[in-house]
């Protein structure tokens, strides 16, 4: 009997240990919090999906047995929340595309709501990360329908950076920031103690955004997650280079990536059978660029955690990989069945594969392109950690 009580107690610790180690390996980078599933904004999750940033659906219901100390940062949903003392807003990182709390939180004494007959500008501050590839006058909406949130000057704590503001009042905060030990003030009420950064967003209304609000919703998730920066260095020679990306970068134009290589002339992507002119560089595609020297191409960005699926065509794809860690060839689907590698000469290295596996197996690694050779459509996934 007393065997049996011992077998039963330790099989319960090995579920309790599993059951550690699962929530361990899959805490999500971001919770995003939304009323119900009804109200979940799927632009919100395109950027987040383009980001390869894991997240946690949190509804309303689940916000007080959650537990936020395991995410990077909250993404609060533009509702009502009644239970909005639960969501850690001012202690954990948190992107507030949010009109309805915000004076509840403390970061003024009451919200304020616009709308023009013209579609809305705000201005930036382009001396903010966040506004990275944007001008100082922005277009954020398609429309004149939808409205934004704004913290009025009269209203706004003392504390707040204004990044982005009314095109008609620049104290009026339609994107405000706080940093994390900054203390929130207003005469005659209580002091707010930012813990971690954190951004307004009173650009609400997604399905309306220009490209230039999406990028700027983008950058300040990016920036938020910032504390896992990663840079990686690119050696390129002179002539052509096949690369590819291995961190989620806060955006994918050639031009910007490459502003301090000069010397890289061309960026050329494999489309429809061809080798053609590009302006963008994405993540999992490989890329020919041609440098006029030998020089290094460093990138800074975020390390993807989620899993990778890439499509591939039949026949022939220009890939790499988003990972800083080698992938080997026998983790590839079978209907992969030739990969190359391009040498600094200008000569390939190819492996092939067999019934008994990979002849002149090689890894692939971060920051290369590679050829890969299918005999039909498949999607390619793969852990980036």
């Amino acid at each position: 009997q007393q065997e049996k009580m011992k077998k039963i107690i330790l099989s319960l610790l090995g579920i309790l240990l599993a059951v550690n180690l699962l929530s361990l390996t899959s805490a999500a980078d971001v919770a995003y919090v939304s009323l119900t599933p009804d109200y979940v904004e799927q632009e919100f999750i395109a950027v987040l999906n383009e980001l390869s940033f894991s997240y946690d659906l949190v509804y309303h219901n689940q916000i007080s047995s959650y537990d936020f100390s395991t995410v990077k940062l909250v993404l609060i949903n533009n509702n009502f929340f009644t239970n909005w003392d639960e969501i850690p807003v001012n202690d954990i990182p948190s992107l507030i595309v949010n009109g309805r709390n915000i004076d509840d939180w403390g970061w003024t004494t009451m919200v304020s709501s616009s709308s023009q007959s013209i579609p809305m500008h705000i201005n930036l501050d382009t001396s903010h990360e966040i506004t990275e590839g944007l001008d100082e006058d922005i277009q954020i909406y398609t429309t004149n329908e939808p409205d934004i949130y704004y913290l009025d000057k009269t209203d706004i704590y003392s504390g707040l950076q204004i990044v982005g503001s009314n095109v008609y009042d620049n104290q009026d905060a339609v994107v405000a920031i706080a940093t994390e030990g900054t203390i929130l003030t207003k005469p005659g009420y209580p002091d707010t103690h930012i813990n971690a950064d954190s951004i307004f967003f009173g650009i609400t209304e997604a399905e309306y955004w220009t490209n230039d609000a999406r990028q700027l919703f983008k950058n300040s998730l990016v920036w938020l997650h910032s504390e896992d920066l990663t840079a990686f260095d690119i050696n390129l020679v002179e002539g052509q280079n096949l690369i590819s990306l291995p961190l989620i970068l806060d955006t994918n134009n050639a031009e910007e990536i490459l502003i301090l290589n000069p010397e890289v002339i061309s960026v050329k992507e494999y489309l429809n059978n061809g080798i053609i002119e590009t302006s963008t560089i994405n993540n999992n595609q490989g890329y020919f660029l041609e440098s006029t020297a030998d020089s290094i191409l460093t990138i800074e960005g975020i390390e993807a955690s989620s899993t990778q699926n890439v499509e591939l065509n039949q026949g022939m794809n220009l890939v790499g990989i988003t990972s800083l860690i080698d992938i080997d060839l026998d983790s590839l689907p079978d209907e992969i069945i030739e990969v190359a590698r391009r040498n600094e000469d200008g000569t390939y290295d190819i492996s092939t594969k067999y019934f008994f596996g990979w002849h002149n197996e090689f890894s692939l690694e971060p920051g290369k392109g590679y050829w890969f050779k299918t005999n039909e459509e498949v999607v390619w996934s793969y852990e980036s950690t």
